[in-house]
């Protein structure tokens, strides 16, 4: 099945859309609070209903990719997914992949959604790990510390903000996305 000019167009626009809200939107709460990664349960929430809706809306394989790899591409110089470093394209070409091959092979079902969601959103913070066991990244040492001392929590989280945020984003896409025409139309090129 061939992909469209306009998929891969919305993909990259969903891909810049995450990106934007994760920034503004962390930015915004950590200076409001003077804690940083206060906005992290927020964030990844509207993060993962975007990307839902995105590959929802798109639904042909690489779909998860494309816009995980825009997301990590514009994430290199800022903190989001991690200390700032060029790693964070392998960790966002990842994590869009596995979701990507997930979903494709459980049938482009709520499973496969879910799971594959999960699975992407585990490997981020396994690959940012590895990342920055090998070096990687800004004071790499001291980000490993901390990472790995809160390791256990933050993977729950994360696990508890992707269901809920693929939950909500399928919620808003069935219910209201999927009934406009672009979205239909976009549907139907898939």
């Amino acid at each position: 099945m061939l992909v469209t000019k306009r998929q891969i167009f919305a993909s990259v626009g969903f891909g810049v859309s995450a990106f934007v809200v994760a920034v503004a939107l962390g930015s915004f709460i950590t200076v409001s609070t003077g804690i940083p990664l206060a906005g992290g349960l927020l964030n990844g929430i509207l993060t993962t209903i975007l990307l839902t809706v995105g590959l929802l809306a798109t639904r042909f394989f690489g779909a998860a990719t494309v816009m995980w790899l825009v997301f990590s591409t514009l994430a290199v110089w800022t903190t989001t997914l991690g200390p700032p470093g060029i790693y964070k394209i392998a960790i966002g070409f990842l994590a869009g992949s596995l979701w990507d091959l997930i979903y494709t092979l459980l049938g482009k079902g709520r499973l496969g959604l879910y799971t594959g969601a999960i699975v992407g959103a585990a490997s981020i913070m396994l690959s940012l790990i590895a990342a920055l066991s090998f070096g990687f990244g800004k004071d790499p040492a001291v980000a490993l510390a901390k990472y790995e001392q809160a390791f256990w929590i933050l993977m729950s989280i994360n696990m508890v903000v992707t269901t809920a945020g693929v939950y909500l984003g399928e919620v808003v896409y069935n219910g209201r996305l999927a009934k406009l025409s672009l979205f239909r139309d976009l549907r139907q090129e898939s």
